[in-house]
């Protein structure tokens, strides 16, 4: 009786522990990390964000696998000639901001304006001084150095505006920031857009259609978030919000018509792409679109030696 008892008491003792894993496993952490810096820089009229953090990127294996392929080293080296930033160590987030009309460039990391003057090459041979700052390049494409650490690239234009009106700048603006939280911390690469995506028009003679069909689509969608996580391989998730079912349907359709199509014009010396293709998946929630896509570990290197000049190079 004693020992029925006590392995009684051990399966209670064993289900309790296992509940109490089980309550212990962490989900993952919300809300992907914009640096403080560029809250006071962003209009309270932004529409449109779009984040990369260079500085995490270069942690992964992937991006380690990467280092010294696709010809990574030469194009970094000529961004850095021309710009005086290395993003392999210089830059730490990188991020994209748009009212729909106008766009700005925010980047941080490690430099400062006596720095980077000096180094912007061909840039900086004209340079504006407006109000307290100095304007460096052309009225089409400048840099100003807000402050140590932060570099904001525009239109002369939109840098004066900014300039004028940063003051009344507190932070992300809310529609954005509660799409910023629904997306995981660890996302290296982001987008979230609150209607920029449906004021877009496709340019040029629509001998085809083609263009009044993207028109259309693109007039569906009134919100899209997207999270891109890089480890070993590459994960994306993201959430496209249509103003209405059939708009989403739309949308949903298209998708997969797409995905459908790429599968058809598969060559025999490209089979590895259909892996890649099986392994999106669209799907239709009343209004809502929901597209995931992982590229598995495995899958990287055959990807990556269909690109071309990578046939012949063996990945570290």
């Amino acid at each position: 009786m004693r020992a029925n008892l006590f392995r009684a008491a051990a399966l209670l003792c064993a289900a309790a522990l296992l509940g109490l894993l089980g309550g212990c496993i962490r989900k993952p952490a919300m809300g992907v990390f914009v640096d403080p810096a560029f809250g006071p820089l962003i209009a309270p009229d932004t529409k449109l964000l779009a984040g990369i953090r260079l500085d995490k990127i270069r942690e992964t294996p992937l991006y380690k696998k990467l280092d010294g392929q696709l010809d990574l080293d030469r194009r970094l080296d000529l961004f850095s000639r021309r710009t005086g930033l290395d993003p392999r160590k210089d830059l730490w987030q990188v991020l994209v901001i748009s009212n729909g009309q106008d766009m700005l460039v925010l980047a941080r990391g490690k430099f400062t304006t006596g720095e980077m003057e000096p180094q912007l090459g061909n840039l900086g041979k004209e340079r504006t001084t407006y109000k307290d700052y100095t304007l460096i390049g052309n009225p089409q494409t400048s840099v100003v150095f807000i402050n140590a650490g932060v570099a904001v690239a525009g239109t002369q234009q939109a840098l004066k505006y900014l300039i004028d009106h940063r003051a009344e700048y507190k932070n992300i603006p809310p529609a954005l920031s509660a799409k910023l939280a629904t997306l995981p911390h660890e996302d290296q690469m982001w987008l979230v857009d609150d209607g920029t995506l449906a004021g877009l028009r496709a340019q040029g003679p629509d001998t085809t259609g083609m263009r009044s069909m993207v028109s259309n689509l693109v007039a569906s969608i009134r919100t899209t978030t997207v999270g891109v996580h890089l480890d070993e391989g590459a994960e994306m998730e993201g959430v496209v919000d249509c103003i209405s079912e059939q708009g989403a349907r739309r949308v949903h359709d298209a998708l997969k018509g797409a995905i459908g199509l790429a599968r058809l014009n598969t060559r025999d010396d490209q089979m590895e792409m259909l892996k890649l293709y099986d392994a999106v998946q669209v799907n239709q929630n009343g209004s809502r679109v929901a597209v995931n896509a992982q590229v598995a570990p495995d899958l990287v290197e055959p990807l990556l030696k269909m690109l071309p000049g990578l046939k012949n190079k063996p990945l570290n």
